[in-house]
Order: C-alpha cells, then sequence, then structure tokens
C-alpha cells in the first residue's frame, strides 16, 4: 500500500490492521493527523512502516513490538510524544530506525541493543534524556548514529568503540559529561564525529590519530583540556576542524600541516599558548583558521 507523496489528510482508519498480509504500508509525505492505531500491531508480515513527514499525535503503540518481520521504519518528522518502547528491541530484523524530529522523552531502551541488524539508527531533535546504554556497543552494523539534540546525561558509553562500520557518529546538543572514552579510536571507518555542544572533560584521547577516513571532527563548546594530540595530524582526509570554546592548553602541534585537505580550523576560545607552527604553510587549501 503506498501512497506516500500526496495531500491525505484525516487519520490512519483502526481497520487498517485488518490488513495480515500487507508487506508495505508506505504513507509518507501526507497531511495525516491523529495517532497511530494499535491495531497495526496485527501487520504481522509487514516489512516496511514509512509514516515520516505527517503531522501524527500520541505516542509509539507498544504492539509495534509485533512486528517482527519488519526492516524499515521511519516514523519522522511528525508531532509524536511518549517514551519509546521498550519492545522496540523485538524488532531483530530492522536494518532503519528513524523517530527524528518528534517531542519523545523518556529514556534510549537497553533493549536497543538487540537490534544486531540497525545500519542507521536517527533518533536527533527529541528530548530523550538518561545515558547512552551500554547496549548500544551490540550493534555491529551500525553506520549511522544520530542522537543529536537532546537531553541525553552521563558517559558517552566505551562500548560505542564496538561499533566498526561505523561512518557517522552525531552526539552534539546534548548534556553529555566525562571523557571521550579511548575506544572512539577503535572507529577507523569513522568519517564524522560531531560532539560539540555537551559537557565533556578530560583530554582529548591521542587515539583520535586513528580515525584516518575523518573529514569533519567537531569537539567545540565543552570543557576539554589537555594539549592538541600529536596524532591529530594522522587525519589528512579532515576537511574541517572545530575545537574552540574549551579549555585546551599548550601549544598547536607541528603535525597540523600534515593535515593538508584542512579548509577551516577553528581553535578560537582555548588557552593555546606559543607560536603558530610554521607547517600551516603546507595547508594550501586553508580558507579559515582562527
Amino acid at each position: 500500500l503506498r501512497l506516500n507523496r500526496n495531500q491525505l489528510t484525516g487519520s490512519i482508519p483502526e481497520s487498517i490492521g485488518n490488513l495480515s498480509s500487507l508487506k508495505y504500508l508506505n504513507l509518507y509525505n501526507n497531511q495525516l493527523t491523529g495517532s497511530i492505531p494499535e491495531s497495526i500491531g496485527n501487520l504481522s508480515s509487514l516489512k516496511e512502516f514509512r509514516f515520516q513527514n505527517n503531522e501524527l499525535t500520541g505516542s509509539i503503540p507498544d504492539t509495534i513490538g509485533n512486528l517482527s518481520s519488519l526492516s524499515y521504519l521511519a516514523l519522522s518528522s511528525n508531532q509524536l510524544t511518549g517514551t519509546i518502547p521498550e519492545n522496540i528491541g523485538n524488532l531483530t530484523s530492522l536494518t532503519f530506525l528513524s523517530l527524528y524530529s518528534n517531542q519523545l522523552t523518556g529514556t534510549i531502551p537497553e533493549s536497543i541493543g538487540n537490534l544486531s541488524s540497525l545500519s542507521a539508527l536517527y533518533w536527533g531533535y527529541n528530548q530523550l534524556i538518561g545515558t547512552i546504554p551500554e547496549s548500544i556497543g551490540n550493534l555491529s552494523s551500525l553506520t549511522y548514529l544520530y542522537l543529536y539534540k537532546n537531553e541525553l546525561t552521563g558517559l558517552i558509553a566505551e562500548t560505542v568503540g564496538n561499533l566498526p562500520n561505523l561512518e557517522v557518529l552525531k552526539l552534539y546538543n546534548n548534556e553529555l559529561a566525562g571523557s571521550i572514552p579511548v575506544s572512539i579510536g577503535n572507529l577507523t571507518n569513522l568519517k564524522d564525529l560531531s560532539l560539540h555542544y555537551n559537557q565533556l572533560t578530560g583530554v582529548i584521547p591521542e587515539s583520535i590519530g586513528n580515525l584516518t577516513n575523518l573529514t569533519n571532527l567537531v569537539l567545540a563548546d565543552n570543557i576539554l583540556s589537555g594539549g592538541v594530540p600529536e596524532s591529530i595530524g594522522n587525519l589528512t582526509k579532515l576537511t574541517y576542524l572545530g575545537l574552540y570554546r574549551n579549555e585546551l592548553d599548550g601549544v598547536i602541534p607541528e603535525t597540523i600541516g600534515n593535515m593538508v585537505n584542512l579548509n577551516k580550523a577553528y581553535l578560537f576560545q582555548n588557552k593555546l599558548t606559543g607560536s603558530i607552527p610554521t607547517t600551516i604553510g603546507n595547508l594550501t587549501k586553508l580558507t579559515s583558521f582562527t
């Protein structure tokens, strides 16, 4: 059933639950209102459930945990409230899960770690609280992890280093504290690491230099201290470096001259000392350095 990209209004009928053989339910990019009916849990054959970009309200029904064949779930850009059901961890066939840009509250359920086939998790722009569960490290197939613009607290789970396929990690605009885990250096496929606008402390780990595929590194607006690690020079693919508004001290390392693709580097509002290294002259693509 594909009725996406129309101008459909009104609510989703409860009778939708009678379509027990349905495999694809795509109603995205409409103007649907009301709540997701509980009867949705009767669609045991459903593989794809796409309701994003509507005006749906109410909570995600617990019955969604019955959809054991589901591989694609997209409810983003609605007005959904309430918590994420714990039994979302029953959806072990999921490869794509998008709930971003709603008004969801509560914590990230520990059961998220059951979704070992998941490659994309988009939960940004909500009001989620609590910590990132250690079980996140079970998602070994994960490529994209978006938890930005929530109200998450506590530490960045050390187990995040168990995600070998991760390419994008966006945790910015939360209230995360503690240090950046050393295990972050295990994420050698990472291209974008965005941890800005949190309350992170401690030093930037030397292991950051292992992330040689990074093109975007933003650690700004935290309380990071210590020096800029020498290993940062290993990030030769980096185009954007944002370390501003921290408490970094010491000198800018000479190795910055190895970052030949760097286009923008922002180090302002720290406690850096010494001179600007002459190796900065190697950065022929640099357009902004503050």
